[in-house]
């Protein structure tokens, strides 16, 4: 954007400190000073979203059905606010998440990515300032086309089994938001014959899931070292899934489904290996590939369903994280 222009003759370069060097400098600080914004910004996003994660779509909902009596009490309340916090900063957070690189898809000179993330932030705060819901088709479509855009860039570079993940992970997001159309078209016309339902979007998307994980899996141990200590971080999470299915199995469910959105259709088995491929690639991935493994964190907090901006959000920013940014025309979102 151009906001003036100088008549009279240039100055030397040597006597004028705001010439093109100085421009350049400033150019490059500005982009450094953004860069670490960025930087610091999704360092703190993957923690402060799953906070939000375990203590309100988690702890919360279990918190209800338990008698508040005594110290618990206590506990619940402090860690119920904990949550709510971390619930309000972690939409706050995503969302500048997605201006910033957006902002940066812009400089790149990639504006199809620019614009659509671009969208998705302002539709996320539209949507949360004024509460409409005749906007979620809108959101729906705005972020499949956003979806679209962050990976299709990163297609054409990098290791074949990883690019394959991410169109999985992509695919993921694509067809749960199907189900969502499907669902918004009962809701704009009513009484008119729906030929596509919700339901069958929502069995593949959660099929596709269970296979995203195993390829992930495969795309980190091709590009780092798995090692005894990432399969054991990814059995604590698998573990806990199990425990929780054997001791109360319809529990479980319920809340699988509020966190993760799953139905747990297939076979219990099959989720327990998902979720231990799915945390050893993000164990394996974080001490040389940080951005990948914080791009997984968003995604399992996102959940499958998306059925809210702030999800929908996240689930494109974590996106973003695994394709290492290629969307902003640089290998990697924050350095």
């Amino acid at each position: 954007m151009i906001a003036g222009e100088r008549l009279e003759a240039p100055a030397p370069r040597s006597a004028s400190p705001g010439g093109p060097r100085g421009a350049r400098g400033r150019r490059g600080g500005a982009r450094s000073a953004g860069s670490d914004a960025l930087g610091l910004l999704l360092g703190a996003l993957p923690a402060v979203a799953l906070t939000e994660l375990l203590l309100i779509r988690t702890f919360y909902r279990v918190g209800i059905y338990i008698p508040k009596q005594g110290p618990f009490r206590t506990v619940y309340g402090v860690l119920t606010a904990v949550g709510s916090f971390a619930l309000n900063l972690s939409s706050v957070l995503v969302l500048v998440a997605l201006a910033l690189l957006a902002a940066r898809a812009w400089r790149s000179g990639r504006l199809g990515p620019a614009v659509a993330l671009g969208a998705v932030a302002a539709i996320g705060v539209i949507v949360a300032l004024a509460g409409v819901r005749e906007l979620g088709p809108v959101a729906r479509l705005a972020f499949v086309l956003a979806a679209i855009a962050v990976v299709h860039p990163s297609l054409g570079r990098g290791d074949p089994v990883h690019r394959l993940a991410v169109l999985a992970v992509a695919a993921v997001l694509v067809v749960s938001q199907t189900a969502g159309l499907a669902a918004d078209a009962g809701f704009l016309a009513p009484g008119r014959p729906r030929p596509l339902g919700p339901v069958g979007p929502q069995l593949a998307a959660e099929a596709l899931a269970v296979l995203a994980a195993f390829l992930l899996l495969a795309s980190a141990a091709r590009s780092s070292r798995l090692g005894v200590r990432a399969a054991l971080l990814g059995l604590v999470p698998a573990l806990a899934l199990l425990a929780a299915w054997w001791v109360n199995g319809a529990i479980t469910g319920i809340l699988v489904i509020w966190t993760a959105g799953l139905r747990l259709y297939l076979p219990i088995p099959v989720y327990v290996l998902a979720l231990w491929a799915f945390a050893t690639a993000a164990a394996a991935w974080y001490p040389k590939q940080r951005w990948r493994a914080a791009g997984l964190v968003l995604l399992l907090v996102a959940g499958v369903t998306l059925g809210n901006t702030y999800q929908q959000a996240l689930a494109l920013v974590g996106l973003a994280l695994l394709t290492e940014g290629a969307a902003a025309g640089e290998p990697s979102p924050a350095r």
